[in-house]
């Protein structure tokens, strides 16, 4: 059985923690807050029947230690991690995994930096719970087979209830709010790396970015779009891709589904061979198959995917999207990206 902790106490930790406990062989050992009085940490613990415990705690007794914090918060984090590493190697050490919650953090130096922060004997996964789902898996095995001169992305969602402070602990506004998660999408579709991104339409309120209009173009030639929207009454997501010969496209919420040319595709259980049959929401988003994923890391049988190196990729997107913002609209590649920015300071700057 692979123990595994979790860091937070919001919303992105109860989902990680859910999906543990719906793991046969995962076993929610603890959550920990930045501070152990935390009485939303406290909360958690009670709702799920486990233990608060410190950073230290779980770095010493969990195979694996999911890492859901703010991302402004995540390379702190990881130094603590590694601090505590180093002063329990004499102690009995598990751990061999880290997932992190996207976005992994707030500005392309800060990846960087997380990836020579973390200790030499355990590895880092980002999280990407879409890529995990059948249904989104299924949509790219036929954009695999396609040369898709339409690729699609649209995101809607309700304004949360964010200020600036809040907009700079999560790097920004819509174009960091869940689409982190989604860009690996729109890049796998790509089958190409992002060259230059534009965002010719867009709103701001109060310092913040609640709507974009983005254009994506790949070192392949390769376009794609993406619609990204604050103010919606419930929250839609959906991919689309076509060519001369097939459509495919996939809707990701209230429960993922699938269609290739307008034909809605039955999908198999998205509970894998370890967690047998289930109805869990969390299943179907990729939520389980992830942590499937990190136990089979943590046992030695499979790589790490996906790894700090797509989530600098994601980033570069809604960053570069910002710049264009800046520059009112115009085509910014890539590499003119500030390194040591983020989206919402690159808007604020």
């Amino acid at each position: 059985m692979t123990t595994i902790g979790i860091i937070g106490a919001g919303r992105a930790a109860t989902l990680h923690a859910e999906a543990v406990r719906a793991t046969r062989s995962a076993q929610l050992a603890g959550v920990a807050a930045r501070s152990t009085n935390s009485p939303k940490a406290a909360a958690l613990a009670k709702a799920l029947d486990c233990r608060v415990m410190t950073v230290q705690q779980l770095v010493k007794t969990c195979d694996a230690i999911v890492v859901a914090a703010p991302p402004l918060a995540h390379v702190e984090i990881l130094h603590e991690m590694k601090k505590s590493a180093s002063k329990t190697q004499s102690a009995s050490t598990t751990l061999k995994a880290v997932l992190i919650e996207s976005p992994a953090a707030t500005t392309l130096n800060a990846i960087t930096e997380m990836s020579t922060t973390t200790a030499a004997d355990h590895q880092v996964m980002v999280a990407a719970n879409l890529m995990h789902a059948a249904a989104v898996q299924r949509m790219l095995e036929v954009t695999a087979i396609m040369d898709p001169h339409h690729l699609h992305m649209r995101l809607s969602l309700p304004t949360p209830r964010r200020n600036i402070a809040d907009s700079q602990a999560f790097g920004g506004g819509v174009l960091m709010d869940q689409t982190p998660g989604l860009w690996p999408v729109l890049l796998t579709a790509l089958a190409s790396d992002a060259v230059s991104v534009s965002a010719p339409r867009s709103t701001r309120d109060k310092g913040i970015d609640c709507a974009a209009d983005v254009t994506i173009r790949a070192a392949n030639g390769r376009r794609a779009s993406a619609v990204l929207r604050w103010g919606a009454s419930v929250a839609e997501a959906s991919f689309e891709a076509a060519d001369s010969q097939q459509v495919a496209r996939v809707d990701i919420w209230p429960t993922p589904a699938v269609e290739i040319n307008g034909v809605t595709e039955p999908l198999p259980d998205t509970q894998t061979r370890r967690s047998g049959p289930s109805t869990n929401p969390l299943g179907a988003l990729g939520y389980v198959t992830q942590i499937e994923n990190l136990v089979e890391v943590c046992c030695g049988r499979s790589q790490l995917w996906p790894d700090l190196g797509l989530a600098s990729k994601a980033l570069a997107i809604s960053a570069a999207a910002a710049l264009s913002i800046r520059r009112n609209g115009t085509e910014v590649n890539i590499s003119e990206t500030p390194a040591d920015l983020s989206p919402s300071q690159i808007l604020q700057a």
